[in-house]
């Protein structure tokens, strides 16, 4: 009986990490279109254990990538389809067509994501991207790199 209350005590304590990490995917899947804060919460999250916050993980994001080259100054900005791609892309080691490596940017990830089969829509690198199909996107580069391993 000992042992069942030190367990229930146990999981009471980790169980609002879990209900934070939902109550973010929840606001990322309602999104229109999708923020920079989303974006780099979805990317970061990959290959870190630890909850990052939108806001820090849009700073960390900043500080491996420029942003503000491609428009992205606050993490309330819109990410566009072809950014998220090539950020996917980078983010994850994806392979790289020939455009990609002579002109790397969101034009030709969007290419090659399309090449690869991980992107499945016709948009442009300049259209908008809701926070479903975002999350759509990475689970299938995911399950892509799974493949290739």
């Amino acid at each position: 009986m000992k042992r069942y209350v030190v367990c229930f005590f146990l999981l009471s304590l980790f169980l609002p990490l879990f209900a934070q990490s939902n109550d973010v995917i929840d606001s990322v899947l309602s999104e229109k279109s999708l923020s920079a804060g989303s974006a780099a919460y979805i990317l970061l999250s990959i290959d870190q254990s630890g909850d990052l916050g939108k806001d820090d993980a849009f700073e960390a994001l900043r500080g491996k990538f420029d942003l503000a080259k491609y428009g992205v100054d606050s993490v309330s900005d819109e990410v566009s389809l072809g950014l998220f791609a090539y950020l996917l892309q980078q983010e994850l080691d994806l392979p790289r067509g020939i455009g990609s490596f002579i002109f790397a940017g969101p034009r030709y990830a969007v290419r090659d994501l399309r090449f690869l089969g991980i992107l499945q829509t016709r948009g442009d690198a300049k259209s908008s991207i809701s926070g479903e199909e975002a999350l759509s996107l990475t689970g299938r580069a995911l399950t892509e790199l799974e493949e290739r391993s």
